[in-house]
C-alpha cells in the first residue's frame, strides 16, 4: 500500500512540475534586408521583422513601398494589407522597421497568359495579373501595352532560363511599421 501511495505522490508531483514549466514564446525572426531573397522561401506565410530604407512609395494609392539596404540592387516589396492604410511618398529616404508576413508570388506560363490576355483586351486601368516590382522609371512604361508586353516576355525568358516551370518573387504583407528617420511621419502605426 505504501508503494502505491508513494507512486501516486510521484505521479502528482511530476504532473504539477510539468505544468509549471515556462511556456516557450515563439522567437521573432529578423531578416537582414540583403539576405531576404535567399531566406524568404523558408518563411512563406510566416511573420518576420525587417529593417530597410524606403526607396520608393507607389504613387497609385501608396499601397506598396520598396525597401533597400546597403546594396541598393536588393529591393523588398512591402504591401499594405488594409484599405485604410497607405504609405506616404514623403517617407522616401527614411528608415523603417516592418513586421509582416512573407508572401510568394509564383509566376508561371498560365499566369503570364492571363496577364497577356488582360493587356491585349485593353481593359481600363492596370491588369489584375500585373507584376509590380517598383523598378526605377516604371511609371513611364507601366500600363502601356508595349511596356507590359515587354515585361511579360522578360518573365517568359526568366522562366526558360531558370530550368523550372516558374519564377518566384517574395514580398512582405505589412502588419505594423515604425518610421525611424522622418519626424513628420507617425512613429508607429499598425496596418491591422
Amino acid at each position: 500500500m505504501l508503494k502505491k501511495l508513494l507512486f501516486l505522490v510521484f505521479v502528482v508531483v511530476a504532473i504539477v512540475s510539468c505544468n509549471n514549466q515556462p511556456k516557450e514564446t515563439p522567437k521573432e525572426t529578423t531578416f537582414e534586408l540583403n539576405l531576404f531573397d535567399s531566406l524568404a522561401p523558408q518563411y512563406v506565410n510566416k511573420e518576420i521583422t525587417i529593417l530597410g530604407t524606403i526607396d520608393h512609395v507607389c504613387k497609385h494609392g501608396g499601397k506598396r513601398m520598396f525597401l533597400v539596404g546597403e546594396n541598393p540592387a536588393v529591393r523588398v516589396k512591402i504591401n499594405a494589407t488594409d484599405d485604410n492604410t497607405s504609405f506616404k511618398p514623403e517617407w522616401e529616404g527614411s528608415d523603417v522597421l516592418i513586421k509582416g508576413v512573407v508572401e510568394e508570388l509564383r509566376i508561371d506560363a498560365a499566369y503570364l497568359d492571363q496577364w497577356e490576355s488582360e493587356v491585349l483586351a485593353e481593359t481600363q486601368g492596370e491588369a489584375a495579373s500585373k507584376v509590380h516590382m517598383g523598378e526605377p522609371g516604371h511609371e513611364n512604361t507601366e500600363g502601356t501595352v508595349s511596356g507590359d508586353m515587354e515585361r511579360i516576355n522578360e518573365f517568359r525568358q526568366q522562366i526558360k532560363d531558370s530550368g523550372t516551370d516558374h519564377v518566384s518573387f517574395y514580398s512582405v504583407n505589412c502588419l505594423t511599421y515604425e518610421i525611424r528617420a522622418d519626424e513628420m511621419a507617425p512613429k508607429q502605426d499598425s496596418v491591422k
